[in-house]
């Protein structure tokens, strides 16, 4: 198990794939879990896989990379617990907080965006 620089966080084995990120302790809605540091790359960059599961929206022209440890393991859900509450762009980070209340042990979980939902759902 990785701890984050968050005690709140910790990344391990996931059920839903991979390494995800799980809450150490009970969460509060609302709480900040991760403040994750990000790396533009234009939208038209044809990027490895690896790094393309890193990859968010950002603006217009550029996504962004995830280069922070939890923030590059959340895995996605349809009903998430957690979200993307700020995105920084002069200091380039990008803000995750708990959506509901999290249950210590339970996995956190993001949606990614509808793409996505309906690829998985194929």
């Amino acid at each position: 198990m990785n701890k984050s620089n968050n005690s709140l966080v910790e990344i391990k084995q996931s059920p839903l794939h991979g390494k995800g990120v799980f809450a150490t302790q009970n969460i509060a809605k609302g709480t900040i879990l991760v403040i994750s540091h990000m790396v533009p790359v234009h939208v038209n960059e044809n990027l490895p896989e690896l790094l393309a599961t890193l990859q968010f929206p950002w603006t217009d022209e550029y996504d962004a990379i995830c280069l922070s440890d939890a923030g590059s393991f959340f895995n996605h859900s349809g009903q998430p617990n957690a979200e993307i509450i700020a995105r920084d762009f002069e200091n380039l980070t990008q803000t995750f907080a708990a959506k509901t209340t999290i249950k210590k042990g339970e996995e956190i979980t993001i949606y990614y965006n509808d793409a996505f939902q309906a690829f998985i759902q194929q």
